[in-house]
């Protein structure tokens, strides 16, 4: 018997936003509740390039 078995490998990415604060707490607070809120969209970031997560390939469980 043959099995196709899923398997996933997780790809993220990292970006940078400006914001103006007192001191980095701040800055990380308020980049945080703008996330929190909705005010802070994806489109505002300044994206790297997409990588893939060390130690992320495996199975999804799913068997045809």
């Amino acid at each position: 018997m043959k099995f196709k078995v899923s398997v996933e490998k997780t790809m993220y990415t990292s970006g940078i936003v400006e914001f103006e604060a007192n001191t980095e707490d701040e800055a990380i607070e308020k980049v945080q509740t703008q996330i929190n809120s909705g005010e802070l969209q994806t489109t505002s970031v300044e994206w790297d390039e997409l990588q893939y997560e060390d130690f992320s390939f495996k199975t999804t469980g799913d068997v045809e």
